[in-house]
């Protein structure tokens, strides 16, 4: 046995997962390290750095190819990170699709990163990452879908510049995740509380770096699904409108809106209360919610 092997033991390093174990937390895999977050999207890439405390810090948004920004901005990247290791956030060449009767055979959402074609059948399609969410209470599933070649390309760029990749997720479908998992959680308390009554529709809608996701759900179904890349801009917000417009309609006057942004005061919430007078709209973005639920 090495000297290190009986350190490791001695300081719990040796219950520490590997940096590149995707299943283990951000924080448990990088204690007290720097790390790089990436919010990669057609029109640039939106960085920011997260400290050894768990703090975001020097977030900035630069513009162009990802190849050409990752040579420009390694030098800078690689002050704000110890040793290299990054999250990535894909938010384009994706798409997140409402599919029903879906196996739900044992390790599904494991087996479908390695072989989508046994858990999709004839859905599967070559050059596709995948990943699923089944509804546990009903045959509805939400399947994520990422162009693998725009994948490998961010890595084969990132290897180079002395990047390594510990995490790589797609901001919208985790946020959505996210948000359905604190609504499930204020359904069982209101529940409990009101004698198994009703929240009635809702319609979770994610805003990410001009990318959208809503989904509206009642109880334990879910109905209905919208998901479109670079659909708004901060100065024309019309398309976000748009988009809803049919859930909304479907759903109802009195259906409940449940908001959350990448980032805090991005003024969406407020210009979907107008828009939706009949509506109610709650905000659940916190500051820095996208780095947060990527470095989860």
């Amino acid at each position: 046995m090495k000297l290190k092997d009986i350190t490791d033991v001695l300081t719990f390093a040796a219950f520490r997962p590997e940096p590149d174990d995707s299943t283990a937390a951000w924080t448990r895999r990088f204690p007290k390290q720097r790390t790089l977050l990436l919010n990669i999207g057609r029109e640039g890439v939106h960085y920011a750095g997260r400290d050894r405390g768990g703090s975001i810090t020097e977030s900035n948004f630069v513009k162009g190819d990802i190849k050409e920004i990752i040579q420009e901005m390694a030098d800078e990247w690689k002050a704000i990170t110890d040793d290299g290791w990054c999250a990535i956030s894909i938010n384009h060449r994706f798409v997140i699709s409402l599919e029903a009767n879906l196996t739900r055979k044992k390790g599904t959402e494991v087996l479908i990163r390695t072989n989508p074609k046994s858990v999709l059948g004839a859905k599967a399609e070559k050059g596709k990452r995948y990943s699923v969410e089944n509804n546990p209470d009903s045959n509805s599933s939400l399947l994520l879908a990422v162009d693998e070649d725009f994948i490998r390309q961010i890595e084969t760029s990132l290897d180079p510049a002395g990047f390594k990749v510990g995490r790589v997720a797609c901001g919208p479908y985790a946020m959505l995740m996210d948000s359905m998992d604190q609504v499930v959680e204020a359904r069982t308390q209101y529940k409990a509380a009101n004698g198994d009554a009703s929240l009635g529709k809702i319609i979770n809608v994610i805003c990410c770096g001009g990318s959208v996701a809503a989904l509206t759900h009642t109880d334990e179904q879910w109905l209905e699904l919208r998901s479109r890349s670079n659909l708004y801009t901060p100065a024309d917000l019309e398309p976000l409108a748009k988009i809803l417009a049919p859930l909304v309609e479907h759903a109802g006057a009195g259906a409940q809106v449940i908001f959350m942004a990448d980032e805090a005061e991005t003024g969406i919430a407020e210009y979907l209360q107008q828009s939706l007078p009949e509506n109610r709209v709650s905000d659940l973005t916190q500051p820095n919610q996208l780095w947060k639920i990527l470095a989860d």
